[in-house]
């Protein structure tokens, strides 16, 4: 058989609370998940209300590219993709064991699902314990994890006290306090740090941040680094939102041989940023690098 020639054909879609990949957690949970089955494969469902647990196939709609190395939530070591569970594949398919709640006609209730909203289901299987449940020996890089697998999860706090005029203290522990509030379309003044404004900076930062890690990991040296950043809000169904964030790194080398290294590398920072990630306005990045004598 020609792979290459070869069709996934859907049989259903996931109705799921989780509406973003942000909001699946890292593994399914007893939240419950709803499966349709197409009209014309229901007949493929006689006898499954049987079974107890599922195994379900699913394709990843919203997969990124995938990377050979990658980082887990389990582990701050890098691993090979196929040693690990990332749902960014070179075939985006995912995978999960679930809990069959009841079936109503071609409605399959389950828990432990942890598909987002509108995800393709490619197959459907039976979970048979004396089939699937299989003796291991080793557990590779997750064997000192067994009994706290728990995915790395980091908490940034903040605390807020206001003072008068739509004025405001940003503080928490160990940081300078910030003096922030409204700005002035909103009823502030220019001077306080708002929200519109540190929404911008976070984003400019963790750029740079997240720059200087490649470049680490690269081996490669600038001499200096600065950028300028906009965000250019919009009226949008009676709302201002967030239009785009235009940033315009400068950053200065002194071999211009690794010139076109760096520009791959500032945009990549783009890709990769947690807070350009976690968000859907687009980010545009400008560099301009420039050659010091």
């Amino acid at each position: 058989m020609d792979l290459r020639n070869s069709t996934l054909k859907p049989i259903g879609i996931v109705h799921s609370p989780y509406k973003t990949k942000s909001d699946a957690p890292h593994q399914g949970d007893e939240t419950i998940s709803k499966i349709e089955i197409f009209p014309e494969f229901i007949e493929g469902l006689k006898g499954i209300e049987s079974f107890s647990n599922l195994h379900i196939i699913y394709f990843l709609h919203q997969s990124e590219p995938y990377k050979l190395t990658v980082i887990t939530p389990w582990d701050e070591n890098p691993h090979g993709l196929f040693a690990t569970r990332s749902p960014n594949r070179v075939n985006p398919i995912g995978y999960a064991v679930v809990e069959l709640v009841k079936r109503d006609k071609n409605i399959l209730t389950v828990k432990y699902l942890d598909a987002i909203d509108g995800t393709p289901v490619l197959d459907i299987k039976p979970y048979i314990p004396e089939i699937d449940i299989k003796k291991i020996k080793k557990s590779g890089w997750l064997a000192k994890k067994y009994g706290n697998l728990q995915p790395r999860i980091y908490e940034f706090k903040s605390n807020l006290n206001f003072i008068a005029g739509k004025q405001f203290i940003l503080h928490t522990s160990d940081k300078p306090d910030i003096i922030s509030g409204c700005v002035p379309e909103f009823g502030g003044r220019k001077e306080f740090w708002s929200p519109q404004h540190l929404f911008v900076a976070a984003i400019e930062l963790c750029l740079a941040t997240t720059f200087l890690w490649l470049l680490e990991k690269e081996n490669l040296i600038i001499i200096a680094y600065r950028s300028h950043a906009v965000g250019r809000v919009h009226l949008k169904n009676k709302d201002f939102v967030f239009r785009e964030i235009l940033i315009k790194p400068i950053i200065t080398i002194c071999e211009k041989n690794i010139k076109e290294k760096i520009l791959n590398l500032i945009q990549e920072a783009g890709k990769e940023c947690m807070i350009s990630k976690s968000i859907s306005c687009p980010i545009f990045i400008e560099p301009e690098i420039e050659i010091s004598d």
